[in-house]
């Protein structure tokens, strides 16, 4: 029989003879109270940061590609940097669909903005979930198209109605090499495209692309058959990383490969350090709680003091003595972070399920609510926080049952 743990599961349990709850109990209650509520806060809030992040990566994985490749000594790719040969036989490449991007001017009903013009092959509905992502009108993108898809954000500024076949959209892009400009229209190539579609992605992609074919874009840009990146769909139950490596063997250090998380690496990393830092505030705050813990041990070991000498005639040698109280300690946090655990995981349950916490002036069903999503190893990290912090607010009143036993 373990000692140490008997005495401290007994002070742990102890009332007083009449039947109420001594001193120490409810203090020890109150530090047991301060590691559920840290414990829930902490899974709660992690929970949420994950959420957004899926939720983003999501919506990002619609327009996005698996892998982008792009140039690293430029921003145009020719046809003949690449063996395309060798590039199709990579393991794991399904499809790729080559694309081009440019900064225009756009103009539509007496009213302009600038954007981006992204010009893509027939692949590339193949390569993302694009279409997916339409809220009006349909895709066109086959080369000989005249059609292209606006996102929201342009839309809504341009007051752009994809029902409306007979408004067309100019794209207005300076001419490479223009010298003059007495007349300033001489100074741009100009096309028109007929709006056929709005798609909705995200805030920052609604506002810039414009998406439409790529020989149309190529023509307007003066680009011929170059491109300015490769958009990789990979084959399902693949290493993205491992294919990532096959491909840039085959092209050299001549390009640049990211998947999707490098490809937003800025925003991800925003949201990983937010994460961080929420999880240092809200371990101070429990650290905080949790040195109730301190003060109801001493005053545990100050109440048994008559009985550790008693205990140490009985044999009890002062490692045991110590061991008591650090046992009592680890027993609060276990139990305060378990329950506190367990809670935190009912209340993301039900956001997830219900959404009762709504996010303020949201439109958009996927943004009504909180989003929610439990991580294990993020419960694991908040149960070992919990133990550790535990342990460390029993090495004070350890020493001073040592101390007492000595006499």
């Amino acid at each position: 029989m373990n000692l140490p743990f008997t005495i401290a599961k007994r002070y742990f349990f102890s009332r007083k003879q009449g039947g109420g709850f001594s001193l120490i109990t409810v203090i020890s209650g109150i530090s047991l109270l301060g590691y559920m509520v840290g414990a829930a806060a902490l899974i709660i809030v992690l929970s949420v940061f994950n959420g957004f992040e899926q939720l983003f990566s999501s919506l990002y994985t619609n327009f996005d590609s698996d892998l982008r490749i792009t140039s690293t000594t430029g921003k145009i790719i020719n046809p003949s940097q690449i063996n395309w040969a060798k590039f199709e036989l990579v393991e794991g490449v399904e499809t790729y669909s080559k694309v081009v991007e440019e900064n225009v001017l756009l103009r539509y009903n007496n009213q302009q903005s600038i954007a981006t013009i992204k010009g893509v092959d027939i692949n590339y509905v193949n390569v993302t979930n694009f279409d997916s992502m339409l809220v009006g009108g349909y895709v066109d993108v086959r080369q000989d198209s005249i059609y292209a898809i606006v996102g929201q954000g342009i839309a809504y500024r341009l007051s752009i109605d994809p029902n409306d076949l007979f408004k067309v959209l100019a794209i207005y892009v300076p001419k490479r090499d223009e010298l003059t400009i007495i007349n300033p229209d001489d100074a741009f190539n100009k096309a028109l495209v007929i709006p056929s579609g709005v798609f909705a992605v995200q805030e920052e992609v609604d506002n810039k692309y414009v998406i439409c074919p790529l020989h149309f874009a190529q023509e307007l840009l003066g680009r011929d058959d170059a491109f300015t990146a490769i958009e990789v769909k990979l084959s399902s139950n693949v290493n993205a990383d491992e294919v990532k490596g096959e491909i840039q063997l085959v092209l050299g250090q001549g390009f640049t490969i990211k998947n999707r998380f490098e490809q937003h690496d800025a925003f991800f990393k925003v949201m990983r350090s937010e994460k961080a830092i929420s999880y240092i505030i809200l371990l101070f705050i429990l650290l905080i709680a949790a040195s109730n813990t301190i003060s109801s041990l001493y005053i545990l070991v100050m109440e048994k003091k008559r009985d550790l000498q008693t205990m140490k005639s009985m044999g009890l040698t002062e490692k045991q003595a110590a061991n008591i109280f650090k046992l009592e300690g680890l027993i609060i946090a276990f139990v305060g972070g378990t329950l506190g655990i367990i809670l935190g995981l009912i209340l993301c349950y039900l956001q997830d399920q219900y959404g009762f916490i709504a996010l303020q002036a949201s439109s958009n069903d996927m943004f009504s609510s909180y989003p929610i999503h439990v991580i294990w190893s993020d419960v694991i990290l908040v149960f070992a926080t919990v133990l550790v912090l535990g342990y460390i607010t029993t090495i004070y009143p350890a020493n001073r049952a040592r101390q007492a036993v000595l006499g």
